[in-house]
């Protein structure tokens, strides 16, 4: 049965595209992957042509049933919510939830996480986590984020992805940012993909 893993926050700016992007080409050696795309802006979509060995699938829901031939789907949605996410979330297996490390961006995943919670009631099985995204190397987080962290009582991963231009240029490379010659850039995507695995099995 294919797994599902949307990428969701109603906000734009987050890296959300570009998370969704990289974490497929680090499941793809392993499994039959795919990118399924729900942003109109089609980000990654227009790279399509660009990436020869991990397809990308433009999709809107009228389409009804997400692609059921690949091993793991990753969906990128709209940066906004939308009425349709419901319906995401009672097709998907995990939720993640890029955000950065700021006050005004995590108050912005508040109503994310409610209709999570919503889907969860009809969907126990539903699982979600909080990734700090697009994160400052060596600054440290405020305490008032760490608290706004701990209310939501959502797993958070442990794994931050760092604000890199190797992230930024990976969208236009092969392999995403496995094609770059950024090997603390690879032990975090790494790293994020062992946690997403594990709380997946859990």
């Amino acid at each position: 049965m294919t797994k599902v893993i949307s990428l969701v926050h109603q906000k734009g700016g987050v890296g959300k595209s570009t998370l969704t992007f990289n974490l497929a080409h680090s499941f793809k050696t392993h499994l039959h992957t795919a990118v399924v795309d729900l942003d109109p802006q089609g980000t990654l979509s227009q790279l399509k042509p660009l990436s020869k060995d991990l397809e990308i699938i433009p999709w809107s829901f009228e389409n009804k049933q997400l692609p059921n031939d690949f091993d793991i789907l990753f969906v990128d949605t709209p940066p906004y919510l939308s009425a349709d996410l419901p319906n995401l979330f009672q097709l998907s297996d995990l939720v993640i939830i890029p955000t950065k490390a700021g006050v005004a961006d995590l108050m912005a995943i508040r109503s994310t996480i409610t209709m999570v919670r919503a889907a969860q009631k009809t969907k126990p099985q539903l699982k979600a986590g909080i990734v700090l995204n697009m994160v400052k190397s060596n600054s440290s987080m405020p305490d008032e984020v760490k608290q706004m962290l701990l209310e939501y009582n959502v797993p958070i991963f442990q794994q931050m992805i760092t604000d890199r231009v190797s992230f930024t240029r990976s969208l236009v490379i092969k392999d995403g940012i496995y094609g770059l010659e950024d090997p603390k850039a690879k032990e975090e995507m790494d790293a994020f993909t062992k946690e997403v695995l594990n709380l997946m099995s859990t």
